[in-house]
Protein backbone atom coordinates (compact mmCIF):
# COMPACT_ATOMS: atom_id res chain seq x y z
CA UNK A 1 0.00 0.00 0.00
CA UNK A 2 1.16 3.50 -1.08
CA UNK A 3 0.47 6.73 1.05
CA UNK A 4 0.90 10.03 -1.30
CA UNK A 5 1.13 13.12 0.08
CA UNK A 6 1.34 16.40 -2.13
CA UNK A 7 3.59 18.64 -1.03
CA UNK A 8 5.50 22.16 -2.55
CA UNK A 9 8.88 22.82 -2.82
CA UNK A 10 11.20 24.85 -5.01
CA UNK A 11 13.29 23.98 -7.58
CA UNK A 12 16.70 25.62 -8.27
CA UNK A 13 18.34 25.52 -11.39
CA UNK A 14 21.91 26.85 -12.56
CA UNK A 15 22.43 27.65 -16.01
CA UNK A 16 25.80 28.98 -17.38
CA UNK A 17 26.38 32.24 -16.79
CA UNK A 18 26.69 33.49 -20.47
CA UNK A 19 23.19 32.53 -20.45
CA UNK A 20 21.77 34.40 -17.37
CA UNK A 21 20.67 37.68 -18.64
CA UNK A 22 18.99 35.82 -21.80
CA UNK A 23 17.10 34.03 -19.14
CA UNK A 24 16.17 36.07 -16.97
CA UNK A 25 14.73 38.15 -19.80
CA UNK A 26 12.75 35.13 -20.57
CA UNK A 27 11.56 35.16 -17.42
CA UNK A 28 10.52 38.44 -16.36
CA UNK A 29 8.83 38.74 -19.56
CA UNK A 30 6.83 35.51 -18.25
CA UNK A 31 8.32 32.82 -21.94
CA UNK A 32 9.72 30.74 -19.15
CA UNK A 33 7.39 30.01 -15.60
CA UNK A 34 8.58 26.19 -14.47
CA UNK A 35 11.82 24.69 -14.48
CA UNK A 36 10.67 21.98 -17.54
CA UNK A 37 9.66 25.40 -19.48
CA UNK A 38 13.37 26.43 -18.64
CA UNK A 39 14.96 23.34 -20.04
CA UNK A 40 12.89 23.76 -23.39
CA UNK A 41 13.72 27.28 -24.00
CA UNK A 42 17.46 26.24 -23.70
CA UNK A 43 16.77 23.00 -26.02
CA UNK A 44 14.66 25.45 -28.28
CA UNK A 45 16.98 28.43 -28.43
CA UNK A 46 20.08 26.02 -30.12
CA UNK A 47 21.56 25.67 -26.31
CA UNK A 48 23.08 21.89 -25.85
CA UNK A 49 24.00 22.30 -22.31
CA UNK A 50 23.56 19.84 -19.23
CA UNK A 51 21.17 21.23 -16.31
CA UNK A 52 21.97 20.96 -13.10
CA UNK A 53 18.64 21.41 -10.81
CA UNK A 54 17.97 20.73 -7.18
CA UNK A 55 14.94 20.35 -4.81
CA UNK A 56 15.29 21.90 -2.50
CA UNK A 57 13.93 20.42 0.60
CA UNK A 58 14.66 22.68 3.53
CA UNK A 59 10.89 24.55 2.30
CA UNK A 60 9.00 21.54 1.67
CA UNK A 61 5.43 22.52 2.77
CA UNK A 62 2.45 20.31 3.12
CA UNK A 63 -0.86 21.75 0.78
CA UNK A 64 -4.01 21.17 1.96
CA UNK A 65 -7.05 20.42 -0.18
CA UNK A 66 -8.39 24.18 -1.02
CA UNK A 67 -5.08 25.68 -2.03
CA UNK A 68 -4.96 22.91 -4.35
CA UNK A 69 -7.95 23.96 -6.08
CA UNK A 70 -10.00 20.90 -4.54
CA UNK A 71 -8.19 18.17 -5.53
CA UNK A 72 -6.48 15.66 -3.35
CA UNK A 73 -3.48 16.06 -1.46
CA UNK A 74 -3.40 12.37 -0.13
CA UNK A 75 -4.00 9.42 -2.01
CA UNK A 76 -3.60 6.01 -0.67
CA UNK A 77 -2.85 2.86 -3.37
CA UNK A 78 -2.77 -0.50 -3.57
CA UNK A 79 -1.24 -2.03 -6.69
CA UNK A 80 -1.88 1.13 -8.50
CA UNK A 81 -5.36 1.64 -7.68
CA UNK A 82 -6.70 4.81 -5.70
CA UNK A 83 -8.29 3.09 -2.73
CA UNK A 84 -8.33 6.33 -0.83
CA UNK A 85 -8.47 10.05 -1.19
CA UNK A 86 -9.17 13.33 0.35
CA UNK A 87 -10.23 15.59 -2.34
CA UNK A 88 -11.19 15.24 -6.10
CA UNK A 89 -8.99 13.34 -8.06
Amino acid sequence: MDFDFKVTTWERVNVPEELEEAVLKAVESGRIETSNELCDWLTNNGHEVDIEYEIIPEVEEAITVEENGGCSTIEVRVSGEVVFHNGDL
